[in-house]
């Protein structure tokens, strides 16, 4: 029977559910365990449906609960759904047909719109939870946390509670990356995401402002953003470098002297002069002639200020780019703010929530900020200052949720002041191990900005920022609790309220310091605050004191900038301490499709699991994802290599646990009689047996130390090698023919050779099971449990496997190694003599030194048997007579690493007879699988047909040999077909056909 995964698989999860497999085991590791490993789930959002990429970090995830659990911890490997935020309201405002949040306020309201975001998480949870049923993943749903209720973000509130005591939550007015899509602002930390930058098409504009009083002078400047311009307040200039007065015309342009020739050229201006130099120092407080006061009555009243509409020096001030003189404008840009505020600059920002400009941009009222951009070139060109006006094409970033060109807004804003406490949590992350150094650097690379966190977020369904404003005296008030702001209510809320907008904004409060009223301010926290109080939020007090610091957590890449950081920040000001709420963080790779593409719906190339799943395995699939390469790659998902290679290994684990029942079961093997303890003590292990037990201890080394350093594809691949090149290849071959008999007098070796098999084959089920559960699960119930009801009632609940040194003979493997190396010479030697594997031959010749030779001659029946020939014969030095013989080309040689094979081709009519006799036979086994034979089953009768006289008379003395080698009790030779009624099969052989019927 082939392997059937669909099949298996669908058995395997009736199975597990029927006798409460996953929570037994739970339950059993909680009360029964060597320690525990804390963990805390990294919350998919619920805005989508789950696709490979998503399944990646799935399977490892399970792969680490099922070898840790194996190996007797307990980890609360506990279900988490992130249910809040962005993510998930954009995806139900295109539920509901609104384009913008004044849209969704105005036609759908807060309270229905709370109520659709639940009905939308829900929904993707069913198809979540499918996908873990599906993958068979191990992770407890009935204890699962949700980032929306009210439990979770009470216990969220208290980081936020520590942060005010410490000073480090506050209100600010700051510019901000702001979405005009989603209408709100953006952490930094967003603005950095994987794919947030993209290549966008903007403006590059030249234009320069008059001196003021100077009629013939100006300083030349270029923006991508000419809006800004609308809020241009001052001009910068680096302080130490040299700038030039430039005659062009019959005027004088002020840049940096080191980009004169450059700008020049791209200008395709030919005839300028360099007539002033001056350091940039001398140029500060120099005025300027704001080009639009009669158009935006504000600036005209700004510029009275006097320190507006003036040049400053700064140090960030880029000569090696454009002019070497940067507008500023403080309401839009981060460095423009900053040095504002430092000379005291009042910050003009004139925008509402839709990025319009408001009343205050007079003549560009109502205008969408980036709109603005042809008419202010427009103004320009129409007063006499716009010098070029091209197209560039650079890096942007977006929004990483609507995609939208993000704008930077000066606005008032919640902080916590992560920037104060940068040196903790930098020495909190360095202690963390993330096992590989790309994404250990870049995180750590991207912690050491210490930037402040903008937390506060204009929208509506997220948890709410629990802060109350006096509306008369400014006093502010946090609330940590529930029940805190119940008893502070002016009017007591309904018992079912809950702690979202817009019910929690009703609630008013009396001020304890002038009686009057406060109200709540109106954000909701950033949704990766509310992600990343999981540590907190989803436990109890002492389950966090029991499972944090999490011992580890694995997500993608992209979120270094995401949940990582977000876990980290609050946990160094929830504790105080330089400690990370996770001892180690895999960071993985993205997943991409078959040509190396993001998976994106506009592609559509994004690949559902619970699709894909209906028609491909589970097992296969994990396999995949964990061998193809490294955790940390991008790797791109092509579903027919899937198929290929990853189903040949899963396929050939299962037809080895076949071939060994079979065999077993037809000579009443019993595990508990017939043990390898016993079979060792007796004296009945050959060295292909010690051999494989050793390589086994070898590989359980090798590959649980691949696991601890999270090197899945090279663990996987050292255990592909042992089932594939091992058992397979190389051991099955050296023991099949001693199976392959009814002698009672070698039953006792055959036994020998199960109870080895046993051992090995269930160890290496136990090794794959964290990868491939299901086939592991069918294998041990179907083969191992039935033969010793004793085992464990899941192979979940069997112990991982340890190195049993008495078992590991290095020096054997060193032997083994070394006659494998001739086994491969003979292949080779064959190849160039045309011969095939399956002929025998009469002798071969070995040369090499003394120390290989002895190790070869220890393992001379391994060898003869491995090679297919009849006699070896070890010599140091080559023989003078053979010497003569390979030039007349009786012998073939091959030779590497100091060894030489030299193999006697010559094939008498005996030799001939038997490699006919092992090419027909190979045949007859074909044909025996082809029909649904198993290896036990006793033929009848086999016929033969189709042979030539010569070829007939060279098979006679072969045939009962052949009749034991396919296990039937006689082979009938038949001129032709037509001396008996049967179903005849042809055959290939040769240049020739042969004809072979069983009855």
């Amino acid at each position: 029977m082939d392997y059937r995964p669909l099949e298996i698989e669908r058995e395997i999860r009736e199975f597990w559910e029927k006798n409460r497999i996953q929570e037994g085991l739970m339950e059993h590791s909680e009360k029964s365990n060597i320690g525990v490993l804390g963990w805390v789930e990294g919350p998919p959002t619920l805005n989508g449906i789950p696709h490979v990429g998503h399944a990646r970090g799935r399977v490892i995830k399970d792969l680490w609960f099922r070898w840790r659990t194996m190996q007797g911890y307990f980890v609360p490997f506990w279900a988490g759904w992130d249910c809040q935020g962005l993510p998930v309201e954009l995806e139900v405002e295109k539920l509901l047909g609104v384009r913008n949040k004044r849209e969704l306020l105005e036609r759908v309201g807060e309270e229905r719109f709370i109520e659709e975001c639940k009905k939308t998480i829900m929904r993707y949870h069913k198809e979540w939870v499918e996908a873990d049923r599906k993958l068979g993943v191990f992770i407890d749903q009935k204890k699962a946390y949700w980032t929306y209720k009210d439990e979770y973000i009470e216990r969220e509130w208290q980081y936020l509670k520590r942060a005010w005591e410490q000073g480090l939550l506050e209100e600010g007015y700051y510019v901000v990356a702001y979405c005009p899509g989603c209408q709100t602002s953006l952490s930094s930390a967003e603005v950095g995401y994987e794919g947030s930058y993209v290549e966008v098409e903007d403006p590059s504009l030249y234009f320069k402002f008059r001196v003021a009083d100077k009629p013939d002078e100006y300083f030349l400047v270029w923006t991508t953003m000419p809006f800004t311009v609308i809020t241009d307040l001052m001009l910068a200039v680096h302080p130490e470098a040299e700038y030039a007065k430039v005659q062009v015309g019959n005027e004088k342009w002020i840049m940096v002297k080191q980009r004169v020739e450059p700008v020049m050229q791209e200008l395709g201006i030919k005839e300028y002069a360099v007539v002033e130099t001056v350091l940039g120092k001398s140029l500060e407080g120099v005025k300027y002639d704001y080009p639009f006061k009669d158009l935006i009555p504000k600036q005209a009243e700004l510029d009275s200020h006097p320190l507006v509409h003036r040049v400053v020096c700064e140090e960030f001030v880029d000569v090696n780019t454009a002019t070497g003189v940067v507008h500023l404008s403080p309401g839009n840009g981060e460095e423009d703010f900053v040095a504002a505020q430092k000379r005291g600059v009042p910050v003009f920002a004139p925008f509402d929530d839709e990025v319009k400009f408001t009343s205050e941009a007079g003549f560009f009222q109502g205008v969408f900020a980036r709109d603005a951009d042809a008419t202010v070139i427009e103004e320009l060109r129409k007063r006499g200052l716009l010098v070029k006006a091209d197209k560039i094409r650079h890096e942007y970033p977006t929004c990483w949720r609507s995609h939208h060109k993000l704008v930077w807004l000066a606005r008032r804003e919640y902080f916590l002041r992560t920037d104060r406490i940068n040196d903790k949590v930098v020495a909190a992350a360095e202690k963390v191990e993330y096992f590989f150094e790309a994404p250990k650097n870049r995180f750590l690379s991207f912690l050491k900005e210490g930037k402040p966190w903008c937390i506060s977020r204009e929208r509506v369904w997220g948890a709410p920022l629990p802060i109350w404003v006096c509306e008369k005296c400014g006093t502010k008030t946090f609330i940590a609790s529930k029940k805190e702001l119940v008893e502070k209510a002016l009017e007591k809320p309904p018992p079912n309220f809950e702690l979202h907008k817009p019910w929690i904004d009703w609630i008013k409060m009396k001020c304890e310091k002038c009686g009057g009223i406060m109200h709540r301010e109106p954000f909701v926290l950033d949704t990766w605050h509310n992600s990343g109080a999981s540590p907190y939020a989803r436990f109890t007090d002492e389950e966090f004191a029991k499972y944090v610091p999490a011992a580890f957590l694995t997500e993608g890449i992209d979120q270094t900038r995401g949940w990582a950081n977000s876990l980290l920040l609050e946990h160094v000001i929830l504790t105080g301490r330089a400690e990370a709420p996770y001892k180690a963080f895999l960071f993985q790779g993205l997943t991409q499709d078959a040509k190396g593409r993001k998976m994106s719906k506009s592609l559509g190339n994004i690949i559902e699991v619970n699709k894909l799943l209906e028609k491909a395995s589970a097992d296969v699939f994990r396999f995949y994802m964990l061998r193809k390469c490294s955790p940390i790659d991008f790797m791109n998902f092509d579903l027919n290599e899937m198929n290929r290679r990853p189903y040949q290994v899963l396929a050939t684990l299962y037809h080895l646990n076949r071939f060994f029942v079979q065999n077993a079961e037809y000579d009443n093997f019993n595990p508990q009689k017939h043990t390898l303890r016993s079979a060792k003590e007796g004296g009945l292990l050959k060295k292909p047996d010690l051999w494989l037990l050793s390589k086994l201890q070898k590989t359980i080394s090798d590959y649980t130390a691949r696991l601890e350093k999270c090197e899945f594809n090279v663990a996987l691949a050292e255990l592909e090698e042992f089932v594939v090149e091992t058992v397979s290849r190389l051991y099955v071959p050296m023991i099949r023919k001693e199976l392959w008999t009814d002698d009672p007098e070698t039953l006792n070796r055959r036994l020998a050779i199960y109870s080895t098999l046993w051992h090995v084959l269930k160890t290496t089920l136990l090794l794959f099971n964290p990868v491939t559960p299901f086939l592991c699960e069918a294998i041990y119930q179907k083969i191992y449990r039935r033969l010793d009801p004793t085992l464990p009632e899941s192979i979940n609940f069997e112990k991982w496997p340890e190195p049993d040194v008495s078992l590991r003979d290095g020096a054997l493997e060193e032997a083994f190694e070394k006659m494998l190396e001739c086994v491969s010479l003979v292949y080779s030697a064959r190849q160039k003599a045309k011969l095939k594997r399956r002929w025998p031959l009469r002798k071969m010749l070995i040369v090499a030194s003394e120390r290989d030779l002895k190790a070869l001659q220890n393992l001379n029946d391994v060898l003869l048997e491995l090679a297919n020939v009849k006699e070896a014969v070890y010599v140091e030095k080559l023989p003078e007579e053979v010497k003569a013989e390979v030039d007349a080309g009786r012998w073939i040689e091959a030779s590497e690493k100091g060894i030489n094979i030299y193999l006697d081709i010559y094939r008498d009519e005996m030799l001939l007879g038997e490699g006919l006799m092992r090419d027909i036979a190979r045949r007859i086994q074909s044909l025996r699988k082809e029909l649904g034979y198993v290896p036990t089953d006793i033929l009848e009768t086999v016929h033969v047909a189709g042979l030539d006289e010569e070829s007939m008379k060279l098979l006679k003395p072969y045939i009962g040999e052949m009749a034991e080698l396919v296990r039937a009790k006689k082979v009938q030779l038949h001129k032709s077909r037509n001396e008996i009624e049967a179903q005849w099969h042809e055959y290939p052989l040769d240049d020739k056909k042969v004809y072979i019927a069983i009855s």
